[in-house]
């Protein structure tokens, strides 16, 4: 059994699965990719990385534009600025897939989960 994921209040109580946490996982499925660069499966690899960034991504505009996530108004715009640069990125590993494009990728997931937890532990 997986231990429940700790989560981000909702307006109204309701709770959301941690956007810092799935970030997290996600910028360590990229660079388990980037570190097995030579691997013969390797394009299968990255691309399920990538769909998975992409996805992480997404649920966080999604999450923004519902209103779904307790932070700031400033926050809330700088974090939608960043998941749609973090979209270009995706799609700029995919059509040039090399492991620098991927190391800009995985270093901004990696900032972001880690500035989103400064600012909640500060909050």
């Amino acid at each position: 059994m997986r231990p429940e994921q700790p989560t981000l209040e909702r307006p109204g109580n309701d709770t959301l699965p941690d956007p810092i946490d799935r970030l997290e996982e996600i910028a360590v499925r990229l660079m388990a990719v980037q570190r097995a660069w030579g691997a013969p499966d390797r394009d299968r690899h990255l691309a399920a990385a990538l769909a998975s960034s992409r996805q992480a991504w997404h649920a966080i505009q999604s999450a923004l534009a519902a209103g779904e996530l307790a932070l700031p108004p400033d926050v809330q715009h700088n974090l939608l600025i960043l998941s749609v640069y973090a979209d270009s990125k995706i799609g700029r590993c995919e059509a040039i897939p090399s492991a620098d494009t991927l190391a800009s990728l995985i270093a901004l997931t990696h900032a972001l989960a880690g500035s989103l937890r400064k600012w909640r532990t500060a909050a």
